[in-house]
């Protein structure tokens, strides 16, 4: 072996070895419009199957620059490489969420990146469905879900399943959402009016015939980890499920009940890396490991400028006003939050749903517009209900249980809660609570969509969204503090 050829072979082996040991990557050529039908078969139903899975990215654009220096850099390595979404690509980024058109920026970086295939998360379904219909249309990758029927004249196209042929081996990939107790995704009510949703254990085993006509099968999965056991224990004739929406990060992927399971955690600070040998038309290896996106050192030059074009966002980075000190955790945030819909909508009271909350915390300094979109991307409208205190009282306890055992954030009040409406005490801001009096109570339109309510009337929409609002909130207050502020038990 000359010298020439023998510096080459030792540096593709040093690229391995790093990849392995520390998963950082070089820069490398970027692949699109890659065919789902790959190599030639040498030998029918003998190969291996190289997948790169993410799950929950929530519209974190800024990572794509590393992760497609990992991508690349994995794909001199495996040719062949096949990259999935477990779904949740949108809602957590307002640069990407009130852009126009809506979530245009992760369709685009998805597609400059090659990836392959993505099931529907539950925020999929965020905007409405015409939105999502434009995703499918711009993305050059297919939409999985199999659990979701759409009737005729609703103008959107999934498919439950994809069948990928590469080095000989046939592979299927099945796409699943997750299906609450009220028989819908974890989104707004309206935006899926139009279709309905089966539950994951009832559909999937319709999909076992698969089995017999692929060397591969997959689940992708928009279920949640503790679901994605259940379905391993229930389903072990699938060989593996790559996971999401419970945004676990499964850092040494295992085996249930013969299926293997894995998980990435969320927002793109890692992926992992699946390998399945396959033989005589069976698989006979399966492995996987966690990769450290946050931890390549390189930053691919062209989705760098892209991600900066789309980050160039004037009317989002408008100072609203200032925090005095840090906000520390979800309820403090929950609180300013419900003082701009109490007092810009004229209520006695405001509550907003843990879930509705997006940010853990808020640094001193500007609170800019994107900031507010941060920690409220759904644009949902403000409702104001008459409700007597008793029936506030039901609406406690009624929230408190819809949000799994988690107290609404509120305003106008503190409040502790039980497990009935006996262990619901209020103590009213600046005057006594009476279950008698009649009070204005507002909310968003998701929980009067979705948390059991008792009123005097119908609800009155304010035709002004829970973000707007906070907006003029804090426009007009110019300074806020709430560090340390609690008002629920």
């Amino acid at each position: 072996m000359n010298k020439k050829k023998l510096l080459l072979a030792l540096a593709l082996l040093a690229v391995v070895l790093f990849l392995v040991l520390r998963p950082h990557s070089d820069n490398a050529s970027e692949q699109q419009d890659r065919t789902r039908q790959t190599a030639t078969p040498a030998s029918a139903g003998e190969g291996e199957i190289i997948i790169l899975s993410v799950n929950d990215m929530h519209a974190s654009i800024d990572q794509f620059p590393k992760f497609a220096t990992m991508v690349d850099s994995l794909r001199t390595i495996y040719p062949d490489l096949l990259l999935f979404s477990a779904g949740d690509n949108r809602t957590g980024n307002p640069v990407n969420d009130q852009y126009d058109p809506v979530n245009y920026p992760m369709i685009e970086l998805m597609n400059r990146l090659g990836f392959d295939l993505c099931t529907v998360g539950n925020h999929e379904w965020d905007a409405n469905i015409g939105a999502l219909h434009d995703d499918v249309e711009r993305a050059k990758f297919p939409f999985l879900c199999a659990n979701v029927t759409i009737p005729n004249d609703v103008d959107l196209d999934f498919e439950p399943f994809e069948i990928f042929e590469s080095q000989g081996v046939k592979m299927a990939v099945i796409g699943l959402i997750e299906v609450r107790h009220d028989d819908i995704p974890g989104t707004h009510p309206d935006n899926v009016a139009k279709v309905s949703f089966k539950r994951p254990n009832i559909v999937l085993p319709q999909y076992k015939y698969l089995r017999d006509e692929n060397d591969v099968v997959i689940l992708l999965s928009h279920c949640g980890f503790e679901d994605d056991m259940e379905l391993a224990q229930a389903n072990p004739w699938l060989d593996a499920i790559i996971g999401g929406h419970s945004h676990t990060l499964i850092d040494h992927p295992s085996q249930t009940n013969g299926v293997l399971i894995t998980q990435s955690g969320s927002h793109l600070k890692y992926a992992t890396l699946v390998k399945l040998k396959v033989k005589d038309h069976k698989v006979v290896n399966k492995e996987a490991v966690v990769l450290n996106v946050n931890g390549v050192r390189k930053e691919k030059p062209e989705i760098k400028q892209l991600v900066n074009e789309f980050n160039k966002a004037p009317q989002l980075n408008r100072a609203l006003a200032v925090a005095k000190t840090k906000f520390e955790n979800p309820e403090e945030v929950g609180c300013m939050m419900t003082d701009a819909i109490r007092e810009i909508s004229g209520a006695d009271f405001a509550f907003q749903n843990t879930g509705g909350v997006r940010i853990n915390y808020l640094n001193k300094g500007p609170i800019t517009v994107k900031d507010v979109y941060s920690i409220d991307p759904f644009n949902n409208d403000v409702v104001v209900y008459k409700m007597t205190g008793a029936q506030v009282k039901k609406f406690i306890l009624n929230s408190y249980r819809k949000n799994g055992g988690f107290p609404s954030f509120v305003s106008g009040m503190s409040y502790t809660v039980g497990d009935d409406e006996r262990s619901v005490w209020v103590n009213m801001d600046g005057g006594n609570f009476s279950t008698n009096k009649v009070y204005k109570v507002a909310m968003n339109s998701y929980m009067a969509s979705t948390v059991n309510i008792e009123s005097e009337d119908d609800g009155q929409s304010m035709f002004k969204t829970s973000e707007e609002m906070m907006i003029d909130f804090l426009l007009k207050h110019k300074e806020v503090d709430y560090q340390g502020v609690t008002r629920t038990k």
